[in-house]
């Protein structure tokens, strides 16, 4: 493997997290792949925070069958 090349490894048991090279990122139910963080704590930080500002914004409600 070359330096550049990128480097992607699940965090935990959950493929929420991503590592590329020295940032990690995390994923949200749509898809999308948030950050750089620095370590995977300031990742599952930004979760929690994620997760309150979209039940706060009523988010969840799109997904309500």
């Amino acid at each position: 493997m070359r330096k550049t090349d990128i480097l992607e490894q699940e965090f935990s048991c959950s493929s929420r997290y991503v590592q590329r090279g020295n940032s990690w990122y995390f994923k949200t139910r749509e898809g999308d792949l948030l950050g750089p963080y620095a370590t995977p704590e300031e990742a599952s930080e930004a979760v929690e925070l994620y997760i309150a500002l979209m039940e706060l914004h009523g988010a969840d409600d799109k997904f309500a069958a």
